[in-house]
Protein backbone atom coordinates (compact mmCIF):
# COMPACT_ATOMS: atom_id res chain seq x y z
CA UNK A 1 0.00 0.00 0.00
CA UNK A 2 3.03 2.45 0.89
CA UNK A 3 4.51 1.61 -2.70
CA UNK A 4 1.02 2.29 -4.27
CA UNK A 5 1.11 5.67 -2.66
CA UNK A 6 4.16 6.50 -3.72
CA UNK A 7 3.63 6.16 -7.32
CA UNK A 8 0.66 8.32 -7.08
CA UNK A 9 2.44 10.95 -5.06
CA UNK A 10 5.16 10.87 -8.25
CA UNK A 11 2.75 11.18 -10.86
CA UNK A 12 0.17 13.38 -9.57
CA UNK A 13 -0.20 15.97 -12.19
CA UNK A 14 -0.64 12.32 -14.55
CA UNK A 15 -2.78 10.32 -12.36
CA UNK A 16 -4.84 14.28 -12.57
CA UNK A 17 -5.19 14.53 -15.50
CA UNK A 18 -6.40 11.06 -16.25
CA UNK A 19 -8.75 11.55 -13.81
CA UNK A 20 -10.05 14.68 -15.66
CA UNK A 21 -10.00 13.19 -18.82
CA UNK A 22 -12.38 9.89 -17.48
CA UNK A 23 -14.70 11.98 -15.87
CA UNK A 24 -15.35 14.09 -18.83
CA UNK A 25 -16.05 10.99 -20.68
CA UNK A 26 -18.39 9.78 -18.27
CA UNK A 27 -20.16 13.12 -18.39
CA UNK A 28 -20.05 13.22 -22.60
CA UNK A 29 -21.56 9.78 -22.64
CA UNK A 30 -24.10 10.50 -19.71
CA UNK A 31 -27.94 9.64 -20.15
CA UNK A 32 -28.99 13.53 -20.28
CA UNK A 33 -29.02 14.25 -24.06
CA UNK A 34 -31.04 10.67 -24.42
CA UNK A 35 -33.44 11.83 -21.88
CA UNK A 36 -33.98 15.03 -23.53
CA UNK A 37 -34.77 13.20 -26.92
CA UNK A 38 -36.94 11.13 -25.76
CA UNK A 39 -39.12 13.66 -23.88
CA UNK A 40 -38.79 15.56 -27.61
CA UNK A 41 -40.83 11.79 -28.63
CA UNK A 42 -38.27 10.22 -30.21
CA UNK A 43 -37.80 6.29 -29.76
CA UNK A 44 -34.18 6.09 -30.57
CA UNK A 45 -31.04 7.87 -31.94
CA UNK A 46 -27.93 7.24 -33.21
CA UNK A 47 -24.51 9.02 -34.39
CA UNK A 48 -22.85 7.97 -37.12
CA UNK A 49 -19.73 9.01 -39.49
CA UNK A 50 -21.48 9.46 -43.22
CA UNK A 51 -18.10 10.79 -44.64
CA UNK A 52 -15.10 9.02 -44.29
CA UNK A 53 -11.60 9.00 -46.04
CA UNK A 54 -8.23 7.57 -45.12
CA UNK A 55 -6.27 11.06 -44.75
CA UNK A 56 -8.41 12.70 -41.96
CA UNK A 57 -11.42 10.07 -40.93
CA UNK A 58 -14.53 11.07 -40.42
CA UNK A 59 -15.01 14.25 -41.65
CA UNK A 60 -19.11 14.23 -41.90
CA UNK A 61 -20.94 13.24 -39.12
CA UNK A 62 -24.68 12.71 -38.17
CA UNK A 63 -27.24 12.39 -35.24
CA UNK A 64 -30.36 10.79 -36.18
CA UNK A 65 -33.94 10.32 -34.26
CA UNK A 66 -36.36 8.41 -35.38
CA UNK A 67 -39.98 7.71 -34.09
CA UNK A 68 -42.06 4.61 -33.75
CA UNK A 69 -44.44 6.61 -36.66
CA UNK A 70 -41.45 6.13 -39.09
CA UNK A 71 -40.71 10.04 -38.84
CA UNK A 72 -37.31 10.78 -38.72
CA UNK A 73 -34.32 14.05 -38.31
CA UNK A 74 -30.93 13.69 -38.37
CA UNK A 75 -28.60 16.84 -38.12
CA UNK A 76 -24.81 17.01 -38.15
CA UNK A 77 -22.58 17.28 -35.58
CA UNK A 78 -18.88 17.50 -34.79
CA UNK A 79 -16.88 15.01 -36.74
CA UNK A 80 -15.26 14.24 -33.59
CA UNK A 81 -18.30 13.09 -31.85
CA UNK A 82 -18.19 10.17 -34.15
CA UNK A 83 -14.46 8.66 -33.17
Amino acid sequence: MHKMRNVFYRYRLMTSVLTLVLLLGVLAVSPAQADIEMEQGWDMCSTGCTNWNQQDGCVYCQHCCVKKSGEYSCWEIQPNACA
